[in-house]
């Protein structure tokens, strides 16, 4: 956890440092797979992947208009549900790349594709629905939208509604069952 605030902690200080990017920019960063990273056969361990898409989310809000609009009214953005599919290892002390593409909204849902990428290879796809919370209540993403400037929405690939298309009823179904240890 210490590496995760410290990269958070960066992210924010540089971002007064960084040009600013618009709130559906496609933006890339490049990391390297380090010894904590890895698993015993020095590849990156499944739960790291979903760290580095944190990284670039938060980068994209810390450098849109959006920090404002969410710092200044104390709303907390959120990830509503994520799919990974990995494709090949990324091997210790190996660079990649993270891709964040925005791919579309509704009311409540901000829709992100992650690509790992490593020598022009996409080797894993993070994909990602996202909305902003406040008390425990989820905000009106439209409001924020509006405030930076965003008035068109923008429809995610029908393909990325599907992945989705069940979490609820899946949520739902669990609650329900009686669970005997």
């Amino acid at each position: 956890m210490i590496y995760y605030w410290f990269t958070i902690i960066k992210i924010l200080v540089l971002r007064k440092f960084q040009s600013e990017v618009g709130y559906d920019q496609t933006i890339r960063r490049t990391f390297r797979v380090g010894p904590f990273d890895c698993d015993g056969l020095r590849v990156m361990t499944a739960a790291k992947y979903p760290i580095y898409m944190d990284f670039i989310r938060w980068e994209l809000i810390a450098r849109s208009k959006l920090f404002k609009a969410i710092v200044q009214r104390g709303l907390a953005p959120t990830l509503g549900s994520q799919k990974i599919i990995y494709r090949r290892p990324l091997k210790i002390w190996s660079k990649f790349d993270v891709i964040l593409e925005s791919v579309g909204r509704d009311d409540k849902w901000v829709y992100n594709v992650h690509y790992f990428e490593q020598e022009k290879e996409v080797k894993a796809i993070g994909i990602t629905r996202a909305l902003i919370w406040k008390r425990d209540i989820p905000t009106a993403l439209t409001d924020i939208m509006q405030e930076i400037g965003a008035t068109e929405k923008k429809v995610p690939p029908q393909w990325v509604l599907n992945l989705f298309k069940e979490d609820k009823q899946i949520i739902q179904n669990a609650n329900l069952k009686n669970y005997i240890l």
